[in-house]
């Protein structure tokens, strides 16, 4: 007599052919995403082309910036400032600045060098440096990269992270190290700021060192 286990072990083995996947739409709607670029990498393929020619051309001098803030900083921050959120959230800014550089810190990965830009001797801007570049000043800066055009709060990130990597990359990456202090520098870029007392670090698509002093 033939064992039932096995008379079933051999019915379910003959029964396999029939059985067939059916594509459903959460499958079909995981290929068609897996498919489609990232938001990182769609990020990327517009910083040359789109994001560094748009900063060109909607910068302004930083002194003009400042001075506006300095005399009231919600109208200045209307005229030069962009956000998306029009209530509560910081302000961001396009400028052109130079300046002296007045101290570095390149020991850090979040390298940074402090520039005098006013001629007073004191530093009043921060310029990042990278490797690691924080904030998102770039992506806030940009009418045209708005939250509502991602699926989620990740993808959103994924652009600003992609950004601070080209602008690492393209701007800061070939940049000397040492002996900053006394150099000029001109740089194009962008910072944030939620009140006038709060310092500006700027994050610098475009950089030029010039002699020291």
């Amino acid at each position: 007599m033939i064992p039932i286990y096995r008379i079933a072990l051999g019915l379910g083995l003959l029964a396999l052919p029939a059985c067939k996947f059916v594509d459903t739409a959460e499958l079909a709607a995981r290929r068609q995403a897996a498919a489609a670029p990232t938001a990182g990498a769609s990020a990327t393929a517009i910083y040359g082309t789109k994001v560094v020619p748009y900063i060109a051309e909607k910068a302004a001098p930083y002194a003009e910036i400042r001075k506006a803030l300095a005399a009231d900083f919600a109208a200045g921050a209307k005229t030069f400032g962009y956000r998306e959120v029009q209530e509560g959230a910081p302000f961001n800014f396009l400028a052109r600045l130079s300046g002296t550089i007045v101290s570095a810190d390149t020991k850090s990965r979040a390298a940074t060098a402090l520039v005098d830009t006013d001629g007073d001797g004191q530093g009043d801007v921060t310029l990042q440096l990278g490797p690691v570049i924080k904030g998102t000043s770039l992506r806030d800066a940009l009418p045209f990269v708005t939250f509502t055009r991602y699926a989620n709060q990740i993808e959103f990130a994924d652009v600003a992270k992609a950004f601070n990597v080209q602008a690492y990359e393209t701007a800061l990456k070939a940049l000397p190290r040492d002996a900053l202090a006394g150099r000029s520098v001109e740089a194009l870029g962008a910072f944030t700021l939620k009140a006038a007392s709060d310092k500006v670090l700027v994050t610098p698509v475009e950089i030029r060192l010039g002699a020291g002093a």
